[in-house]
């Protein structure tokens, strides 16, 4: 049976262009308020359960565990064409909750996300994860493609981004390489053994996009050549490499570009996602 429950009918009000949308997580009751049934495992698209945004910019279809994540919604200065929230449950019994907060956000405010972010950062530091991320029973969800914006504070020019410590034990095949890490999963099959990292044209299906990235404390090779798309299973500016790193952009504004095609099997298997904690870098620090 399928049931399609409407959270929310958001019309809109003056001076309101732009809509928080946050899945709250209950920590004081251990529950997460977004969970609903996940994709199907063999390409990770939505096909029970879904979270669907009708009305404002493209919002992709989600599904899975997000607690304690956001999107943004630009409903446009007009008042006639309503954003509706709505949750679609089919298949099996499923312990299903969710709670949804949704924030007004009006015009000339410094809070309001930039123009195209379907998701937006604010402070020096914090964490960015794609949806239904989770290190050890999470998967990477098809069919999305859209920006992750952090604003740049003041006296800051610089991003460095690195992997979240995970919680599983990992595995490591050498004394010299790190240890196995699920905090960035995107392409290959990540299930069997650990996949190295690639970059640029190497990265066709699924990628996550910084701007001109290179690894800390590394000059990129070619001065005049920018990689910007990383994927495979180790977070590494550098293709090929089997040691996670830390890696950072200068370019202004500061924003990613996640994309995932529909296709998943045979070749990428147990993909994950990405969970990455970011700290802006002061102006007077040495970024290259």
């Amino acid at each position: 049976m399928v049931r399609m429950v409407p959270v929310s009918r958001l019309q809109n009000v003056r001076n309101v262009v732009v809509y928080q949308v946050e899945f709250v997580q209950m920590v004081t009751e251990s529950v997460a308020l977004f969970n609903i049934r996940g994709p199907e495992k063999t390409n990770h698209q939505c096909i029970y359960d879904q979270f669907i945004v009708s009305g404002g910019n493209p919002v992709p279809t989600i599904c899975g565990s997000n607690a304690d994540n956001h999107i943004y919604i630009d409903a446009g200065l007009g008042q006639t064409n309503p954003v509706t929230l709505t949750f679609v449950t089919s298949g099996n019994s499923f312990a299903r909750s969710w709670k949804v907060r949704v924030s007004q956000i009006r015009c000339n405010t410094i809070y309001r996300a930039e123009e195209g972010c379907l998701q937006y950062f604010t402070g020096i530091s914090g964490q960015i994860k794609s949806f239904n991320y989770d290190p050890v029973t999470g998967l990477q969800l098809s069919n999305q493609d859209y920006s992750i914006c952090i604003r740049m504070e003041r006296n800051f020019c610089g991003i460095q981004y690195m992997t979240c410590p995970v919680d599983d034990k990992g595995d490591s095949t050498s004394m010299t390489q790190m240890t196995r890490s699920h905090a960035f999963t995107l392409t290959g099959n990540t299930q069997a053994m650990q996949i190295a990292s690639m970059t640029g044209a190497a990265c066709q299906t699924d990628w996550l996009t910084i701007p001109c990235a290179s690894n800390t404390g590394r000059l990129p090779t070619t001065m005049n050549t920018c990689i910007d798309r990383i994927c495979g299973g180790t977070f590494n500016a550098e293709n090929q490499n089997l040691n996670t790193s830390s890696v950072i952009s200068t370019v202004k504004p500061f924003r990613l570009i996640f994309h995932t095609d529909s296709i998943e099997a045979p070749n990428d298997v147990g993909n994950r996602g990405f969970c990455l904690n970011y700290i802006q870098q002061p102006c007077t620090t040495k970024l290259r």
